[in-house]
This record gives C-alpha cells, structure tokens and sequence, in this order.
C-alpha cells in the first residue's frame, strides 16, 4: 500500500502518457498503481481461499487425497502461460489485456472474439464469487441454510460491496484489496502452518494414496478429471495486464506482477492444500462426500470451536476482495473494447468520470450483467462451467495467436529481437498444448450422474453466447467500426524520434508486425 504515490495522475508528458499515446490512446485512467498494488490486484482476483477453498471438497471427490499432486502441475502449466503473458504486456501495456493483445497479434476481427469470449467469462466469473460470497456471508449472519431468495439478496449485497468500490475509483480499490489480502495472506499460510505443525492428524502417506478413490476407481483418469479441477483454482492473473494504463512503469512493473502473482498464489495454494488434507479427522469423510464443508471442519477441528467465526470473516473478506478484482478486471476490458467501438453503446461504456476518473458506466453494466445470472440460481452450476471453459478459450486467444506469428517469422521485439529465439518459440508451443489440453479437459462432457444439461454445460454456453455473438457481429461487424470510429485509429500518433518511430511500428493493426 504504501508505494503508490498520493498522486492522482502521471506527470503531462511523461514516459507513460507517450507510450500510451503512441498506441493511439490519450491517459483517461489515473496511473497511480505501482508494483506491489498491480501484483495485489492479481493475487486477490486468484485468491487463495476463494480459489481453492471452494474446490477442496470436490478435488478430494474426485480423485481422493492425492489430488493435491494437481496443483504443482497446474501452476506450472500456468506459469508457461504468464511468461507469454509478461511478454505481451510488456510490447502492449493497455487496458483490457488479452482483448488487445489478441486484436493486434491477428486483427480487428480476432480480437473482438477474444474480447467477446473473454468479457463474459468475467462477468460470469463475478457472478459465481458474488454468489459464494453470500453463502458464507450468510454463515456468517447466522443463515445456515437460506432459501433460494435469501441466497440471491446475500448475493446482490455483496454485488453491491464490489461495485461501490469499484465505483469510487482506484484509490479506494487499491485500499480495499490491499488489506484484503494482507488478511487472506496471514490467515492462509498462518493457518496452514500451524495446522501442518500443530494438528496433523493423518500420515504424510495420505498425500500419495492413490488407492483412496472414491468407489474405487482408476487413479490415473481421476486424475485426469482433477487436473480440469485445478484449472478452475490458478486464473486471474491477466487482471494484472488488464489495469496496465493505470500503472506507472507498465513495461517494467506489469510483466514482473504477471509472474510473482501467479508463483506466489501457487505457493500458498500447495501448502494450504497439503495441510488441509493432513489435519482433516476424517479424510474418507471427504472423499465419499459426506464431508459437507471440509476445510472449516478441519481448522476448527485443530484451532477450536472459537476459530470458526473468525475464520468465516477472513473467507468473507477474502471473497470481497477478489470480487472487486475480478469486476475491476471486466470493467477494464468492456472500457477498452468500447473505447475501440466494439460494443453497442460503445460511447457510453468508455466515458470516464471526471471526478474520481473510473469508468462509471462500465462498472454498472459489468454489476448488471453479473446480477442478471443470479435469475438462474438454481443453474449455477451451469454458468459456472461455461465461465471457466470460456476463461480458457479467452487464455488461448493471444497466447495461439503470438504462437502463430513466431512459427511464420512475423513478430519482433520492441528492441529488433526475435521475441527470445527458441526459447520463446518452446515456451509458447508448451503453454498453447497445456491451455488445449486444460480447456479439452474442463469441457469434457464426463458421466458424473449429473443432468444432460449440467455435463454438456460449456458446450451449451459456448453455443448461446456464441450465436448472440455471431448475430451481433454480422449485423453491425464491428471489426469494421474499428478503422473508422476508434481513438485508436482515428488519431495519429504524436511526433516521435526515428526510434520511437520504428519501435511503434508493430503496433498496427492485423497481424504485421515488423
């Protein structure tokens, strides 16, 4: 919290502002962020507790206690991922992240999918986190077991939390998140360790027990099925690229938190994982299902009735925070693909209050359009699926797309480079089949005695949004809208030196780079 300057916008003329200007973009966004506020804004959309807290039961469900062995393989399938990333946001540090990567790897046309695909992950994403929120929101007041109703007004209470902030600005948002992960991070790993340390009630064995799968079955395609599991824990750390206009530095600082958010998510997700498991008192109580909410069970099991409470507070806390990520996250893609002129109302998304200079706007529609889904309560489920199998496909947009270029000699470096040779080319075919991989897995239609609708739920949500897409994007082709109404191509850049000149030459639209 405290590096960030008290003040509101980057110097006129500096560094950050011609860069920006440079793309095409005049500094609408206060740039008041640095390393550690850009790195907590990441880490919070992640959130451990909210990420893995609410996958522990059905992890260990679907391929018993060994199933925390997904996880290291998760984060570093991701990690491949974030270093295309860091790559990517340090050629283009803009708002909106993959929309804009996408669209200026290969075009207008491809990146208004990507932006497409991508904004309504978030806004279903928001959904799910504003809905588990309330539930343990409602624990918290006393609800233990709330109707329908009562679960979507606990629901839009906290919807409600994430958009003031949101709403005030940055300032207010980068407090908020701040201290909800100062508490997450001292509650995850405090609780962790001592539970590890203190109250391990079952053998480190227990970790490497394949046996232990529910009804017997194989380990190994249980454990194909767990690793989709942990794809759903180890996302969010776009959001970093997505605040890059609203950070000073974004070359330097953005990749860096692309990284270090991810590693250091991943690192207290094992560990968390791991004592959860070893201080469980009855882990085949978790694995038959019988265990109803096995990660309070095994911390009050090991603190004490009294920790209860208290704990349900840092999960609330926790849930806020990352909520107020991940609809910071959307905002800035709908305020960057409206100010390309690639949404209806597209003047109305991009306008930025001038009092405490957030898109206002955006951040209502984003809320909007999350509380809408909260009619289909009883398909969660549903939504869920889809967000985190569409969240994949927005993952592998840029990612192919910067694969594609490389393979056909087209991209280059800032500086001239070929983008780090062969090892760039290795790392980028590595983290394309691992996100191919992740989103065959996610969206797997598996007999789990589910309805038809629930096992075919990506695959159906993918159809709806897709045909909505389909109908908008013929009729009004907004990939044409983009040449002639977007600031980014209606205004020439400022005078540059020959460097600069040729430095900004990439950043022309369809694919030519250099």
């Amino acid at each position: 919290m405290g590096d960030d300057s008290a003040s509101t916008t980057a110097r006129p003329g500096s560094e950050d502002d011609r860069l920006l200007s440079e793309f095409g973009y005049r500094q609408e966004l206060p740039r008041v962020l640095r390393f550690w506020t850009n790195w907590a804004l990441g880490f919070a959309f992640i959130s451990p507790i909210v990420g893995l807290y609410t996958v522990v039961a059905l992890g260990a469900q679907t391929a018993g206690p060994a199933w925390v062995w997904v996880l290291p393989i998760v984060v570093l399938g991701q990690l491949l991922v974030a270093l295309v990333y860091a790559h990517l946001a340090r050629r283009w540090p803009l708002a909106g992240g993959i929309y804009q990567w996408s669209r200026r790897l290969i075009g207008p046309a491809y990146g208004w999918w990507a932006g497409w695909i991508y904004m309504w992950a978030l806004v279903l994403t928001l959904s799910t986190v504003a809905y588990g929120g309330g539930f343990f929101l409602g624990q918290l007041l006393g609800w233990e077991e709330p109707s329908t109703a009562e679960s979507v007004l606990l629901g839009l209470i906290v919807m409600a939390i994430f958009t003031a902030v949101n709403a005030a600005g940055l300032h207010l948002l980068r407090w908020v998140v701040n201290i909800g992960i100062a508490c997450e991070l001292i509650a995850s790993i405090g609780i962790a360790v001592v539970l590890i340390s203190l109250f391990r009630v079952q053998p480190v064995s227990t970790l490497t027990d394949t046996s232990a799968t529910p009804d017997g079955v194989a380990f190994f395609p249980a454990f194909i099925a767990a690793l989709a599991i942990g794809g759903w824990v180890i996302l969010g750390f776009d959001a970093c690229g997505s605040v890059a206009e609203e950070t000073r530095e974004p070359r330097r600082q953005v990749p860096r938190a692309i990284v270090v958010s991810l590693i250091t998510v991943g690192a207290v997700d094992i560990l968390a994982a791991v004592a959860l498991v070893l201080a469980h008192p009855d882990i085949g109580a978790v694995v038959s299902g019988q265990s109803a909410d096995p990660v309070s069970e095994a911390v009050v099991a090991g603190l004490g009735e009294w920790a209860a409470k208290p704990f349900l507070v840092v999960v609330v806390v926790a849930f806020i925070a990352c909520g107020i990520a991940v609809q910071a996250t959307g905002v800035r893609v709908v305020y960057s693909f409206a100010r390309d002129g690639m949404l209806p109302l597209s003047r109305v998304w991009r306008r930025v209050s001038t009092r405490n200079q957030a898109p206002v706007y955006a951040v209502a529609l984003v809320a909007i359009l999350s509380a809408l889904a909260f009619v289909y309560a009883n398909a969660l489920s549903v939504l869920v699926a889809f967000a985190t199998g569409a969240y994949y496909v927005g993952f592998l947009a840029p990612v192919a797309a910067l694969l594609y270029l490389r393979l056909r000699g087209r991209w280059r470096d800032p500086d001239g480079r070929r983008g780090l040779g062969k090892i760039g080319v290795i790392v980028n075919v590595v983290a394309v089949a691992w996100l191919v991989f992740e989103l065959v897995n996610i969206a797997w239609p598996r007999d789990l005695g589910l309805p038809w609708w629930q096992t075919y739920a990506f695959l159906l949500g993918l159809g709806c949004f897709g045909t909505v897409g389909l109908v908008y994007f013929f009729a009004t082709r907004p990939d044409r809208r983009f040449v002639e109404e977007s600031v980014s191509m209606g205004e020439a850049p400022p005078p540059a030196s020959a460097e600069q000149q040729s430095a900004s030459t990439a950043t022309n639209v369809g694919g030519t780079q250099e």
